[in-house]
């Protein structure tokens, strides 16, 4: 995606707001004096860089053109660039963010834990607002080499149509999560004896899941929210992804029209 500072007029807000709408989502909040809204469109063709995504941030605080850019790519990389619907891009992409400074200075550790927490809100309401999407899917990997493999992991399940297919359904196959994992080829220190793959708070690999266990993991995997971690027992890299269960929905919105 794209990266820009822009000097722009905007009115101060006041207080936190959120609100989500078909296809489009925005929200608010105010760090000191200063106000920072976010933006954000999309349901389909998502895929980091990405894609059709449309989101703009825009604060009345004074921050450096060079300190702004460094801290709006820091937040977009661990949460729109996490997002994916259905792994398609497509040439829209933008994520921008505007300041004028008029609210004058701001803590900047403040400043971009409150940018990161709009737009994981933001992400959050375009993967439930996914295209044909019942649930979300967020997958947690830790233990990794370093970040950029927990990404490669978490991106890999994530986009798989397997395990997409298996949270639509409520099915607790964590073989589905397994051979997502063995997808990443390149990534030689990956041992299966050491993977650990959890389902909401139920471990369903390498301890496997009794009668009981599997009636848990069922009710939990018919919710709205899914939750899958990944242990890698490497080292201490780690990332989240972010998505949505695929569904006959989906197939209907991307098939029963010509363009």
């Amino acid at each position: 995606g794209s990266t820009w500072w822009i000097s722009s007029w905007l009115h101060p807000l006041k207080g936190w707001s959120l609100r989500e709408t078909r296809g489009g989502s925005h929200a608010a909040r105010k760090i000191g004096n200063a106000s920072l809204v976010g933006i954000a469109k999309g349901v389909g063709m998502i895929e980091p860089n990405m894609a059709t995504l449309l989101t703009f941030f825009f604060t009345d605080a004074k921050i450096t053109p060079d300190a702004l850019d460094a801290l709006f790519r820091r937040v977009i990389d661990k949460t729109f660039n996490a997002l994916s619907i259905d792994t398609d891009t497509s040439t829209s992409d933008s994520a921008a963010i505007l300041a004028n400074g008029l609210a004058g200075d701001v803590d900047l550790v403040e400043f971009e834990q409150a940018l990161y927490d709009i737009a994981l809100t933001l992400v959050r309401m375009i993967a439930s607002d996914g295209e044909g999407a019942s649930k979300t899917l967020e997958v947690q990997v830790t233990g990794a080499r370093d970040d950029a493999q927990a990404k490669r992991v978490a991106k890999a399940i994530v986009n798989s149509p397997l395990v997409k297919t298996a949270v639509h359904g409520a099915d607790p196959n964590w073989g589905r999560v397994a051979m997502a994992i063995g997808k990443c080829e390149a990534e030689h220190d990956i041992a299966p004896d050491k993977v650990r793959i959890v389902f909401g708070d139920t471990e369903a690999y390498p301890q496997q899941l009794d009668e009981t266990d599997l009636q848990v993991v069922k009710g939990y995997l018919q919710g709205k929210e899914v939750l899958i971690s990944v242990d890698l027992n490497i080292a201490q890299g780690q990332f989240t992804a972010y998505g949505c269960d695929l569904s006959e929905g989906y197939i209907r919105i991307n098939a029963d029209y010509t363009t």
